[in-house]
């Protein structure tokens, strides 16, 4: 069989398009002796001489003949350019068929059953005379591909006289007075116009047909021109090229059911007469301009007459009012048969997008019916056309930054501190500091003391005997000594870096963890490694606190005896300050506040259980009931769902029993169950602890209920549900429902209930675009976004339409001039207060980072990138319990200008004010997007709360996924690398994303009634669709790079010149040998990064942005999916307008996948104690004044031996701030317990009620493998 879709009419097949049923009947011949051809190619494939044309499967009966040189009757096909084929004689029988059809290809039944009469009446061989070793062909024939009129073509015969409009109209208006009428005296006159198109005709359009729906519309203006036949009963005359002026519409009030035949145009040259064209039937070729026309204008209608029936109850009409309120008022029409069909084409209750959509052409309408001046006053065109909704805030205006031959700035509004931080930046040059300091600044350089030199080699590092001998005999477990750095003739992996504003160190420091004592009485010391700044993420750039180290995990306790410090390598002996901050350390020689855990290049508050060697900690273990994923064999692509039901050992080995829990989609194909629907089962499994990879979250419902958020996301985050069960009986297998919740298992510990009530964190959402990235952490649960910022109007209106959240209240205008009213103590309702807030979202703007900005050194730029110190202001003004940022990842710098790296002062800003930090590499794919779109997340916390851990990753990989790691620590190593591991669920691809979707084919129609975003954003341009038409859909993925292979491939010169526009010949053959451009996609593939801007198919750096079978670019509908929006979620805006929104946004289930990890750490955060609204620690001294409105850095004890001190929880800039009273003692333990645990800090904090920094009283005991516990992987 051999399948023939995506027919082209462009290029040299222009000729053929005055009749489009003579395809079929040219191409026939020639298939018979074209398919011996593809014998040997694969499965799918395409002529490129006939790029629309794909011949997916081909079969013949055996044996095969061999193939016959080919006929003239293809050598059009194999070669181009040449002369169009030779006549074909038609059957009589076939031509008439065919010639009945009324639009080509409406129906493939309808054309195959035209055929197969056809063929009735004519033997087959006179029609496929080389086709008798085919058993089957199908052609399916698309909808009339035809862009133009076919009166616009050469050689057409007008069916009817023809006539200039004034004659026509003329003539016709005898007719009438022949008839005894008195047309002069009449209100207006009607004549009828059928077999009509509207198209429009100017440099770009080129006489392209258009839908009425644009005509005088404010995204579409311009000139519409119509042919066709107008007459007056049997009188008939055929008119070409009236431009039309007017487009009146009847059949408006509820007495009127639909618009039905009330529509006409009145033409220019009648516009001072009362002269009107009724329409009647399009011509075939402009039936699909017209049948999605005709739908809009009954919904026109029923919008018109709902709305002038809210207006005469004295109700505002708004966009929510046709989320489900319109279709009530419309069931008054349920009875109408024509009604019916209508509300089918459209299958959701909401018609918002509907009305988004066409905002242009129902503003036209309704102000039409009722004046501007109540179309005005509606809220609808406020939110929808005019985007006036919300006013913009702004501030005074500073003087701009400027530049000779560059564009001028506003001045980024930052915190005094962030000033400091950022100020010696290139970017510092746009900082503009509004405020007092509010953090104490030492920033004065730190000089090591001196050194002596090294008098003998040590096994890993250079050693000094700088200590007495008799010292070394009193290091004790828990001094901190230091040693020196390993030099550059050892082979060690550390270079050596200097951070700015800090003298090199050449010291390491170690925390003393065991002594050991060889023969000889020679001393060596395991230690935990205490890291500088420069060691870490910080890199090179300007810390604010030379005297701050960070604990961290790294041991060399299990490196081996030679990884040990020797005694004669001991430097000294420290005094540290530790859990500390910077005003409050006490003589010591630096302070220590945070764990700095060197794998995950991750900061968090240092607690006393850190103080314990990584390999000495507790395991993690797994209850009965717990739901794991788990690998049983090698071979396994995919992890599977399972419930721990017990463990048990057998020897010495220990084994666990799982039950599995299946997917319903594989026992179950015809419930179309979703990948992350499980069923419960009674099927059993024993394998081996390592066999479990990872947790999962399992959650019941009853069988019927509407599955909520976030369990209804196809498995992001690793979560399932189960609303089913399965039985075995005698009579088979049974899947039985579970009815009511008392039926549920008891035994299996279900995931959260998201309609629990959870005490939410309040949010502020910074740069919020279209909301993807706050909605996403609001999905997890955990949060509500009561702010919102963005300088765009479509934005806002678009984050408004959509938050679930009633009290939003929205900041339309500059981030900058919120940030400096607030810092004013100008505060509004959308304006928060100092301690209202309690997370922060921001999607930075990326130009100022993005690969794809060439140039990014201008100021407009600069500006971009210090929008980064703007988000460390608000850190630092609103002190939040959390913050996350996100961005491209190349704001990761390696090696390229190193003392320029943005995200690494941002992490000297943050944790310099003691909050944890973690960089996050987040693939879209690896958490159920289907797009390659891969970006940086940084997570912020509070000191004392838990800070959130990376996602898990939930999907597959996609083909052309490649290990990657971003940045470059002082180790050569990476800040953040791209994880590999099993997941329960396949990557999405780009089929199975928009599979639902229907087909738009050449995107001309620019209506699409179920999605209304189904459209395409680039104008669509004859010379555009040519090239298009060019590349190939099969196989999959071609480019022009691929067809033209350094002129060896199938593609040939004249094809090739189409794609020249510039420059000389030979530099633009050498341009497309490098291009990404002119790709289609790869429906197995994923969609490819979406951009803020519309990519032109031909883009060098953007690939794939062609459908992979229709001929057209990509639609906004496509890339909402791209990027994980949700179908019921709006956009506003022109088409330019959506694409950016959505190309600006985050992927949804990347933003969801975080608001999980979100709600865990916050619902552990909140039973550790932690909820209160404290958000930072700092000790004042009895008699400082009651008042402080400073912010100090977070700590926990300082070195007061003892003494009582006031410890004071700061809430943001609130002047009174609670006092609670702390006892600060000393713990003493034996010495045995220090050389074999971890040393004891020098203080510990003990409170009454509430615990603001968590210190443990005693050391967890590692848990023992019991009954019901699975323990040590």
């Amino acid at each position: 069989m051999v399948i023939l879709d995506e027919w082209s009419l462009n290029g040299p097949l222009t000729s053929i398009e005055l009749k489009e049923a003579r395809i079929l009947t040219q191409l026939l011949p020639a298939l018979g002796q074209v398919a011996p051809l593809f014998k040997e190619l694969p499965a799918a494939s395409t002529h490129p001489s006939f790029p629309g044309i794909g011949i997916a499967e081909a079969s013949f009966s055996p044996p095969p003949p061999p193939p016959p040189p080919p006929s003239p009757a293809i050598l059009p096909m194999l070669s181009s350019p040449s002369p169009p084929p030779p006549p074909i004689t038609i059957p009589p029988a076939v031509e008439d068929a065919l010639d009945s059809i009324e639009v080509m290809g409406e129906s493939e039944c309808e054309v195959e059953s035209v055929i197969e009469q056809a063929q009735q009446e004519t033997l087959i061989s006179d029609i496929l005379p080389q086709s008798k070793n085919v058993r089957n062909i199908r052609v399916e024939l698309p909808k009339s591909t035809l862009m133009t009129p076919r009166s616009q073509h050469e050689g057409f015969v007008p069916p009817f006289p023809v006539q200039n409009e004034r004659h026509a109209v003329s003539s016709l208006i005898k007719v009438l007075e022949a008839r005894g009428e008195d047309p002069i005296h009449q209100d207006f006159i009607e004549f009828d116009l059928d077999q009509f198109a509207v198209y429009r005709n100017d440099h770009y359009s080129g006489n392209e047909m258009r839908a009425l729906s644009f005509f005088s519309t404010k995204h579409q203006d311009g000139r519409f021109y119509i042919d066709g036949a107008l007459s007056c009963g049997e009188f008939k005359f055929w008119v070409e090229k009236i431009e039309i002026l007017e487009l009146p519409i009847g059949n408006y009030g509820v007495a009127n059911l639909a618009v039905e035949d009330q529509i006409w145009v009145r033409s220019l040259i009648n516009g001072k007469k009362e002269i009107y064209y009724k329409l009647g039937k399009p011509a075939p070729e402009y039936k699909r301009f017209h049948s999605p026309f005709l739908w809009l204008a009954d919904f026109a209608k029923h919008v018109v007459d709902y709305t002038s029936w809210m207006v005469e109850k004295r109700r505002d009409v708004s966009l929510d009012s046709f989320q489900s309120e319109f279709l009530q008022w419309l069931q008054k029409h349920e009875q109408y048969p024509g009604f019916q069909k209508w509300r089918r084409q459209h299958p959701s209750p909401d018609f918002r997008d509907s009305v988004s959509a066409n905002a242009a052409f129902i503003w036209k309408e309704i102000n039409g019916v009722l004046g501007e001046k109540k179309a005005f006053s509606l809220r609808l065109f406020r939110e929808i056309f005019s985007f006036s909704q919300y006013k913009v805030t702004g501030a005074p205006l500073l003087p701009p930054i400027s530049k000779k031959g560059d564009q001028s700035v506003a001045p980024t509004i930052v915190t005094p501190y962030v000033k400091e931080c950022f100020g010696h930046m290139v970017l510092g040059k746009v900082l503009h500091a509004v405020g007092e300091s509010q953090t104490p600044l030492t920033m004065a350089p730190l000089t090591p003391p001196k050194m002596t030199e090294p008098t003998h080699r040590g096994r890993s590092r250079q050693a000094v005997l700088h200590m007495p001998l008799q010292d070394i005999g009193r290091i004790q477990v828990g001094d901190v000594i230091s040693t020196p750095r390993d030099g550059e003739s050892t082979d060690t992996k550390w270079k050596r870096m200097a951070a700015k504003g800090v003298t090199e160190d050449h010291r390491w420091f170690g925390l003393v963890q065991k002594i050991h004592v060889g023969k000889g009485g020679f001393r060596s010391f395991d230690v935990t490694w205490l890291y500088r700044p420069v060691d870490t993420p910080c890199s090179m750039m300007k810390y604010p606190w030379p005297k701050e180290l960070f604990f961290s995990d790294h041991c060399t306790c299990e490196e081996g005896c030679d990884k040990r410090v020797q005694e004669t390598e001991v430097l000294a002996v420290h005094n540290f300050d530790w859990f500390v901050g910077p005003e409050y350390s006490g003589k010591g020689d630096f302070f220590v506040r945070q764990l700095y855990v060197v794998e995950h290049r991750r900061f968090v508050t240092l607690e006393k259980s850190h103080l314990r060697c990584t390999h000495q900690a507790p395991r993690h273990v797994f209850k009965t009931g717990d739901t794991v994923l788990a690998v049983l064999k090698p071979s396994d692509n995919f992890t599977e769902p399972y419930e721990v039901v017990k463990h048990f050992k057998q020897s010495s080995t220990t084994f666990v029993r799982l039950r599995k829990l299946t997917r319903r989609h594989r026992v179950d194909p015809k419930s179309n169950a979703p990948p992350n629907e499980l069923l419960y089962t009674d099927k059993f499994v024993v394998v081996k602890p390592d066999k479990i990879l990872g947790q999962c979250t399992v959650r019941f419902f009853c069988a019927g209920e509407q599955i909520p958020s976030p369990y209804n996301r196809k498995g992001t985050g690793n979560l399932f549900y189960i609303t089913h069960r399965v039985e075995l009986s005698p009579e088979g297998l049974s899947i039985l429902p579970f009815d009511d919740k008392t039926s549920f298992p008891k035994s299996l510990a279900q995931g959260f209930d998201p309609n629990e009530p959870l005490r939410k964190l309040k949010g502020l959402d910074l740069f919020c675009g279209a909301g993807n990235l706050g909605r996403g952490l609001e999905d997890g649960g955990a949060v509500e976004m009561l702010w919102a910022n963005d300088i765009k109007q479509q934005a806002i209106q678009t984050y408004m339409i959509n938050t679930t959240t009633p009290n939003c209240s929205p900041f339309l205008g500059s981030i900058d001039d919120l940030l400096r009213l607030a810092l004013e103590g100008k505060y509004a309702d959308n304006i928060p207060r100092p301690g209202d807030v309690d997370i922060i979202s921001a999607g930075s703007p990326c130009p100022g980072f993005s690969l794809l900005t060439i140039n990014k050194s201008t100021l407009k730029q600069i500006k971009n990138q210090s929008l980064i110190a703007s988000f460390a202001s608000f850190v630092d003004f609103y002190r939040p319990k959390y913050a996350l940022l996100e961005n491209v990842p190349s704001i990761v710098q390696a090696a390229h200008n190193r003392s320029e790296d943005t995200l690494s002062q941002l992490f000297c800003t943050i944790v310099g004010l003691g909050y944890q930090a973690q960089l996050i590499m987040g693939d879209a794919w690896s958490h159920g997007t289907p797009q390659s779109r891969s970006r940086v997340f940084w997570w912020v916390a509070a000191p004392g709360l838990k800070l959130p851990d990376p996602p898990p990753l939930s999907h597959s990989h996609y083909p052309g996924a490649a290990p990657r790691g971003l940045g470059r620590l002082c180790t050569d190593e990476a800040y953040v690398k791209r994880s590999w591991t099993i997941t329960p669920f396949k990557y999405v691809s780009v089929k199975e994303a928009s599979q639902d979707l229907p087909r738009i084919d050449d995107a001309k129609v620019d209506v699409c009634i179920q999605f209304p975003d189904h459209r395409i954003g680039r104008t669509n341009t004859k010379a555009l669709r040519e090239r298009i038409t060019a590349i190939p859909c099969h196989p999959y993925g071609m480019n022009i790079k691929k067809l033209w292979n350094y002129g060896k491939g199938v593609m040939n010169e004249g094809t090739m010149e189409m794609f020249l526009m510039e420059d000389t010949p030979e530099e633009r053959k050498l341009r497309l040998l490098d291009t990404q451009g002119w790709s289609r996609l790869k429906p197995t593939d994923v969609f490819a990064t979406v951009t803020a801007t519309i990519p032109s198919p031909g883009d060098r750096r953007v690939t794939r942005t062609l459908h992979w079978i229709e001929g057209r670019a990509l639609s906004v509908m496509e890339i909402r999916r791209a990027q994980g929006f949700l179908d019921e979620e709006l956009l506003v805006g022109s088409v330019p307008d959506r694409w950016r929104l959505v190309g600006n946004s985050v992927a949804r289930q990347m933003s969801l996948a975080l608001g999980l990890k979100l709600r865990e750490a916050w619902e552990e955060s909140s039973r550790r104690g932690n909820n209160s609204r404290a958000v930072s620690v700092v000790f004042l001294d009895d008699e400082e004044q009651e008042e402080n409105t400073g912010l100090a850095t977070p700590s926990s004890v300082g070195d007061g031996g003892g003494r009582k001190r006031r410890l004071v929880v700061a809430l943001g800039r609130v002047k009174k701030m609670q006092r609670l009273e702390v006892e600060v003692k000393e713990e003493e333990k034996k010495k045995e317990e220090e050389e074999q645990q971890a040393p004891t800090p020098p203080l510990e904090v003990s409170m009454s009620g509430v615990t603001i920094v968590r210190i443990p009283d005693s050391d967890e005991e590692e848990v023992e493998e019991e009954d019901g516990l699975v323990g040590g992987w």
